[in-house]
């Protein structure tokens, strides 16, 4: 029951307001609108601007953090494979490579109000924070415990990002991650920012020849709003670990001893489990750097 209500009420009782009461009492009631309607704007806005305010970013990397840690607080290490890689073999030097070595870390997201620029877009400073939590989902999903196996963490050191589209206001989009390449002494992780349909994330990320050929691929490139290339290293302490060591601890990197009755068909080598061959490995790895040459380097 609003304020004129009760004032008719009163007056067919033939009880009068001062003068005074009535007019403050109005004033408190239009006050109170007023105070509603302020209040929901802010929880409208907070709401769909959630992940831009403080502290936000740090929450949502509270699930990679807790995988990174829970093995070497409870002491779960990682796989010990028999490959015997050390910090001066190459990346040719590994048999075999699981495929989940290069399986993808997809996570949806919306272009809010405060991702913006004065272009009335996505901000292209926004596309690093939204790669780093889906960087950090792959790695510790991944790698935790190689990594606690090897007292190790891994550590960013560098990135590149290729512009391609724009990301309209409140516009849906994916965040793909997976491992490209690696060196002797560093590994780089390919992100990206795709339309939302789960299987556009995974034809950009399967798709034979990486990067390159998505960007030479008329229908796929159409789908594909930003391409990013990071770079990491692996630090124990001070000192490098090789990628292939920590791969060959989660199990991702195989020896020839690891793996038996290979299958040579339609020029990739997969055995009965799936895995990859030593000249797909060799494939994925020259291609991923040929990329990686032309965007970092």
């Amino acid at each position: 029951m609003d304020f004129m209500a009760i004032q008719k009420f009163l007056v067919e009782r033939g009880i009068e307001l001062p003068e005074s009461a009535a007019t403050w009492a109005q004033r408190l009631q239009l006050s109170t609108y007023w105070e509603l309607a302020g209040l929901a704007t802010i929880i409208v806005f907070v709401g769909g601007n959630l992940k831009a305010l403080p502290l936000v970013h740090s929450l949502r990397l509270l699930p990679s953090l807790r995988r990174l840690l829970t093995p070497r607080l409870f002491g779960r290490r990682g796989v010990q494979s028999r490959n015997k890689t050390t910090s001066n073999d190459t990346a040719t030097a590994v048999a075999v490579a699981h495929p989940s070595l290069f399986c993808h870390n997809t996570l949806t997201s919306r272009a809010i109000l405060l991702d913006l620029d004065v272009n009335i877009h996505k901000s292209n400073s926004t596309f690093f924070a939204d790669a780093d939590i889906s960087r950090a989902a792959l790695l510790t999903s991944m790698l935790s415990e190689a990594l606690a196996s090897r007292n190790a963490l891994f550590v960013l050191a560098g990135t590149q990002c290729k512009f391609l589209r724009e990301i309209r206001p409140l516009q849906k989009y994916a965040v793909a991650s997976q491992i490209l390449t690696w060196t002797d002494k560093a590994f780089y992780v390919v992100t990206y920012f795709v339309s939302p349909r789960r299987s556009d994330a995974a034809a950009v990320c399967s798709l034979r020849g990486g990067p390159d050929a998505v960007l030479k691929d008329d229908k796929l490139r159409k789908k594909v709003f930003a391409i990013m290339v990071s770079k990491y290293v692996f630090k124990a302490g001070r000192a490098t670990v090789a990628p292939v060591d920590v791969f060959g601890a989660a199990g991702l990197l195989l020896s020839s001893d690891d793996v038996v009755e290979v299958n040579v068909k339609g020029g990739e080598n997969k055995n009965k489990t799936g895995v990859l061959g030593a000249e797909e490995v060799q494939r994925v790895v020259k291609e991923g750097m040929e990329f990686v040459r032309d965007c970092m380097l």
